[in-house]
């Protein structure tokens, strides 16, 4: 799997003095030259490999603005990143390779499964992990170690967005059904995202239904969707693995509403789209986006969740400035800080700024690319939702949910 000669120098090079690296452990920052290593483990193939390159070339591009912002305490910052196949056991032996590389912290991984996989890994070596993309609930408290959490994601949890949907189909606005069919993706987030909808949702649900989208027919899964009637289906997939249950259901003689999760409204939408609403993370571009866009011409349209990906790595550096330490439990320890509070704002490509402010001894406050990425002490933004209806092949929006909505249990 990976080194255990690897780990046990890890724990003494932590255990060396409260947070301090001594020589020749992993990222000292004497601003000697040594260079910082940090990892991705992102799907660079399979079905979901457009939105992995898409994340690796925004890893690329936070990389080269550290460094060309001075790097982290005058240290290049090196960055190795591996395809997991969007698959937990390749993702956790990719993970052992970031190890023997001496990592202190990554981005990734994409899917929730992997995540999982990668979090109790990760917090035992004491190595932090940020995941632009998973949102399962149960990665809310995942990779505690040591009283420090090692796991933290720019990207909020299904439980925010399981609110957002149940709201859609219970709300007189919208769909105001009286029952629901669940229809989930197979894996961790599926099924963590149909929990939370069964304690938002007061429709009542008739149908709890998973599906495997490698599947060579979907006709007795649309079936089973629809045996009690339902008034409604909640969708719960990812962009890539979406299509073919759709057609199937655009096959059959069934027509009633549906809520899809987030990131499934890009690119050219079907004519039986319409009509179809979704919980889409707010889609309104901040200043920093678009000053991230420009940097990287070779890309359009950035992928769902790749812009989280260069916020995941930045994000990082930033605590490693300011704590003074390029270690897992140092990033842990401060990266809720630099992600939000009352310090003075930096945003995409302000390295050099980081480390201006840090020597004068000020606070930072990191306003991402994918928003304010302000983290609770979960290490997950309260991010705010919209939601969306499909309307004569057009995405139209309809209301947008912020964090007070949240943070009310979905009462406001």
């Amino acid at each position: 799997m990976y080194s255990d000669s690897r780990r046990g120098v890890l724990k003494k090079c932590i255990a060396a003095g409260s947070l301090g690296l001594s020589s020749g452990c992993l990222g000292s920052l004497s601003g000697s030259g040594d260079t910082v290593q940090f990892g991705a483990l992102l799907p660079l193939s399979g079905a979901l490999a457009p939105l992995g390159q898409h994340g690796k070339r925004m890893v690329e591009q936070a990389a080269s603005d550290v460094n060309a912002g001075g790097g982290i305490r005058g240290n290049d910052l090196e960055v190795t990143i591996l395809d997991t196949e969007a698959n937990a056991e390749t993702a956790v032996e990719q993970y052992g390779t970031l190890v023997d590389r001496g990592v202190t912290g990554f981005v990734g991984g994409l899917v929730s499964d992997a995540s999982l996989a990668l979090a109790p890994e990760a917090a035992s070596d004491e190595i932090m992990e940020v995941s632009p993309a998973s949102t399962a609930p149960q990665l809310s408290t995942a990779g505690r170690a040591n009283g420090r959490k090692y796991f933290g994601r720019t990207v909020p949890s299904d439980g925010t967005q399981a609110l957002v949907m149940a709201k859609v189909v219970d709300d007189p606005l919208y769909i105001d059904a009286d029952s629901v069919a669940l229809l989930s993706i197979d894996n961790s987030f599926g099924a963590g995202l149909a929990d939370a909808q069964r304690e938002a949702l007061d429709a009542e649900i008739v149908a709890d239904v998973r599906y495997d989208p490698s599947s060579g027919s979907f006709d007795d899964t649309i079936a089973d969707v629809f045996q009690n009637d339902p008034d409604a289906v909640s969708f719960t997939s990812v962009s890539g693995q979406e299509r073919g249950i759709l057609e199937a259901y655009n096959q059959s003689e069934y027509d009633v509403p549906w809520v899809l999760s987030a990131g499934m409204f890009g690119g050219d939408l079907p004519s039986y789209y319409n009509g179809f609403y979704s919980a889409s993370l707010s889609s309104a571009r901040t200043q920093a986006y678009f000053e991230l866009v420009r940097r990287l011409s070779d890309i359009d349209q950035p992928r769902a969740y790749s812009v989280n990906a260069y916020d995941a790595l930045f994000l990082m550096a930033c605590a490693a400035e300011q704590a003074g330490e390029a270690s897992g439990p140092a990033i842990a320890e401060t990266i809720q800080s630099v992600s939000g509070g009352s310090g003075h704002t930096v945003s995409v490509g302000d390295f050099g700024r980081v480390r201006s402010l840090t020597d004068a001894g000020r606070a930072v406050n990191y306003q991402g690319a994918s928003g304010s990425v302000d983290l609770t002490s979960n290490l997950e933004p309260l991010s705010s939702y919209l939601i969306e209806r499909v309307n004569n092949g057009s995405v139209e929006s309809l209301e947008l949910l912020q964090s007070r909505f949240f943070k009310s249990g979905g009462n406001q």
